[in-house]
């Protein structure tokens, strides 16, 4: 392997690095993580997340180094409006349950009678394997969004397919282990809150959830803007 194979896939890493830093995929893995306090689950998730992900740029990248097809940019539009509907729907996930409690906190407080308290775990349809897909599909709907661009026209310039192929094996190594370290700082920040300031931690539930719908809704609206 020469100097110039090796700098590519030093490229590859980096990339990968730099495209889980991408806002919307911060937005739905601290979106996902938000009614989990565990920290192996945390990052098994985020390891789902970026697996579906992976697995999205891999076939698109196998197409484009075997075939030399050329991806159309109403494929790219198409991820980046099905990325934005997901936000959305992860945001109102988290965000309904916060409101639903307040809304029996306030019955409560106006006739003076005990309801019980609206558990936010129950609208996680994903305990378990369902958690695990929900991550994963999120990771594949928003797998040609953002700067993944960049890591396709880069594969342009590869002239070996085994090069390419492992260029974007670790393009995908990059954008985990970026992922799997945002998961650990978000999920450090939940526990913390969750067991000594739970009125933070509903309050970044709250801000996380609308934040991720907002943004959504701004993709979409940036996507019917430019159809």
């Amino acid at each position: 392997m020469d100097i110039a194979s090796i700098l590519i896939l030093l490229t590859g890493l980096a990339l990968g690095l730099g495209h889980s830093l991408d806002p919307d995929h911060v937005i739905a893995v601290s979106t996902l993580l938000c009614n989990n306090t565990c920290l192996r689950k945390s990052v098994v998730s985020a390891t789902a997340w970026g697996a579906g992900h992976s697995i999205m740029l891999f076939l698109v990248g196998l197409l484009v180094l075997t075939l030399r097809v050329v991806i159309p940019d109403s494929v790219f539009t198409l991820f980046e409006f099905a990325g934005g509907v997901l936000l959305v729907i992860l945001g109102i996930i988290v965000v309904k349950p916060l409101i639903a409690d307040r809304l029996h906190q306030n019955r409560q407080s106006y006739s003076g009678e005990t309801y019980p308290r609206f558990n936010e775990q129950l609208t996680i349809s994903g305990k378990g394997h369902s958690h695990l897909q929900k991550s994963a599909v999120t990771g594949v709907l928003q797998g040609l969004g953002g700067s993944a661009a960049l890591m396709l026209v880069t594969l342009t310039a590869v002239s070996s397919v085994e090069i390419g192929l492992i260029f974007i094996l670790i393009f995908g190594a990059g954008v985990i282990l970026g992922m799997v370290s945002i998961a650990c700082l978000v999920n450090s920040l939940l526990a913390y809150t969750a067991s000594h300031l739970e009125k933070v931690h509903r309050a970044i539930k709250a801000v996380t959830g609308s934040a991720s719908i907002v943004f959504g809704a701004l993709i979409i609206a940036q996507v019917i803007i430019h159809l």
